[in-house]
């Protein structure tokens, strides 16, 4: 199977059709197992794990180095005839702001209001990447929720202690390092969030060959930056398939139990 090696940026949709009837193949992301030289053909397992499936991979013009992340197709027989969740391709499946379509009480939409780097890790493991929004191998992937619900009460924990530690003190005898601490932490954590979710949408972009429709290079950033639960809302939609499928505040994927696994 052709594969192409992608940066992640609009030129890994360049050399595909374009056009309203055009329908975009999913995507898998393919770890190269080692450095291997352009033509060379392997096997390789996508899918959750307990469910994976092997399909033919052929490396890309150019070759690859041990590590390297880039794509393929799925193929058109993969899993037929398997129950799977529908995930369009292309283009959005809705707008960035239509955060009621899947309902007012929705999960996608309650957690990404008021818990959007729990709902970011709902779609992290969902689509298997790691906590820095990247494909990664099964061990490094298979518990990015915990990861990820670990940093945010880590965060909240440190945060309340210095808190704490300032109601404790008299105002004017504050320690320093106090306030320092505080605005610190609160840099590295605004820092991981915005990357992290810039991250998964860019990656969720390529594997559905979602093209940027504004500020082009700079879209991924500049919707995490000024909107980030408006982000993380519609890539649970996209990937979710709520018509057929119910949502769970509670789960590692934010899907109900027995939902399919996305590929």
């Amino acid at each position: 199977m052709t594969s192409e090696v992608t940066d992640y940026k609009e030129g890994a949709f360049a050399d595909e059709p374009q056009g309203e009837d055009y329908i975009a193949p999913v995507k898998v992301h393919i770890i190269a197992p080692s450095t291997l030289p352009e033509g060379y053909a392997f096997d390789a397992e996508v899918g959750a794990i307990g469910a994976k499936k092997t399909i033919s991979v052929e490396v890309p013009p150019g070759g690859v180095v041990e590590g390297q992340v880039f794509t393929i197709p799925l193929p058109d027989d993969f899993a037929v005839g398997e129950p799977r969740v529908n995930i369009p391709t292309g283009k959005w499946k809705d707008g960035l702001f239509d955060l009621l379509n899947a309902g007012i009480g929705h999960p996608s939409l309650w957690c990404g209001l008021c818990f959007t780097q729990v709902a970011m890790a709902h779609v992290m493991q969902r689509l298997r990447f790691n906590w820095l929004g990247e494909p990664a191998p099964d061990a490094a992937s298979k518990n990015t929720f915990k990861v990820v619900v670990t940093l945010i009460i880590c965060y909240a924990i440190f945060t309340v202690s210095l808190e704490m530690a300032e109601v404790s003190s008299n105002y004017y005898e504050i320690p320093a390092w106090i306030p320092t601490l505080r605005f610190m932490g609160g840099v590295l954590f605004t820092i991981y969030s915005i990357y992290s979710l810039m991250k998964t949408r860019e990656n969720l972009r390529v594997k559905y060959s979602i093209p940027e429709e504004k500020c082009v290079g700079m879209e991924d950033l500049c919707c995490s930056m000024w909107c980030s639960c408006c982000v993380v809302s519609q890539m649970a939609r996209h990937t979710g398939e709520y018509e057929t499928y119910q949502g769970s505040y509670c789960t590692e994927t934010g899907m109900a139990g027995g939902t399919p696994a996305v590929v």
